[in-house]
């Protein structure tokens, strides 16, 4: 039987039959164990019990598949941020790499929008009009029906830093009540309250990965690939003097007088540097 792992809890695998919707205990078969991990999203075929736990007897293909969270066959990562905590954008525009390189579309959507004006949801935003973006309200339902219109049919990832809202967000569209966290007045940082990822149903076509909140992620590709993923670069990157042009320190460089004439966000460009320099210290050894 085809089924869809949607939860592991202590090496239970959770799977939802593709046919009957059924849900079933299992373990992974000792191979498949060896051989890779079983991610939430994986598609499998496993060998139902009626008296105990079943196997999950292969993995199916992935279509993609991420690194924390954990997570496979995605289609859109909904990428949370809010006024409080402060948003970080290095790790938003590390998760949007990511989306990027493993063909997950990104979307940026502020919660919490209840607590601030337009002129401070826009400087929440700036520098990613180059990705879908909603601004929603799980706590007033602000925006919470274009979003699940947008999400429509699709297997969408929650991610982002802790305490965005994410659980409050998932329970405020699937009318669950999942536990959510505070934060902490003195330091302003979340407490992570989801500590597994697991898929929950919106529809009969829809389906919502939460994720636990976190704060380091690594990209895994050459210094040089970097520039591939930017694509407010793109108009720019023909008009740059060198084709091998990472837009840094080469002169005649268009996106850096792109950036020069405002038509790059500036810290955002910044930030690409950082990740730029990140890339080449710790990871272009893999390449050498």
């Amino acid at each position: 039987m085809i089924g869809q792992v949607f939860k592991i809890l202590s090496f239970v695998y959770y799977v939802k039959d593709g046919e009957s919707g059924r849900t079933f205990e299992c373990r992974g078969r000792g191979k498949i164990k060896r051989d890779g991990e079983i991610l939430v999203g994986d598609y499998v075929e496993y060998a139902a019990s009626t008296s105990g736990i079943g196997t999950i007897e292969k993995i199916l293909p992935r279509k993609n598949e991420l690194v924390r969270p954990y997570v496979a066959n995605v289609d859109v990562t909904v990428i949370v941020i809010a006024p409080v905590p402060k948003p970080d954008y290095y790790l938003v525009d590390k998760i949007i790499i990511n989306c990027y390189k493993d063909n997950i579309e990104p979307v940026l959507c502020v919660n919490k929008s209840d607590l601030i004006s337009d002129v401070e949801l826009k400087r929440l935003t700036n520098g990613y009009g180059i990705i879908n973006g909603f601004s929603v309200s799980a706590y007033t339902g602000e925006g919470l029906n274009e979003l699940k219109e947008y999400m429509s049919g699709k297997l969408v990832c929650l991610a982002g830093q802790s305490a965005v809202g994410k659980t409050s967000l998932l329970n405020a569209l699937t009318g669950r009540n999942v536990e959510t966290g505070s934060i902490s007045r003195r330091i302003e940082r979340g407490k992570n309250t989801t500590r597994h990822t697991e898929i929950y149903d919106l529809d009969a076509n829809t389906e919502i990965i939460d994720t636990c909140g976190f704060s380091l992620l690594e990209i895994d590709m050459k210094p040089s690939e970097l520039k591939l993923y930017y694509p407010e670069f793109t108009r720019f990157n023909d008009d740059c003097k060198f084709s091998s042009c990472v837009h840094i320190n080469e002169p005649y460089c268009a996106v850096k007088r792109a950036v020069d004439n405002g038509e790059i966000d500036k810290n955002r460009y910044g930030r690409y540097i950082e990740l730029y320099n990140e890339i080449k210290t710790l990871g272009s050894k893999r390449y050498e």
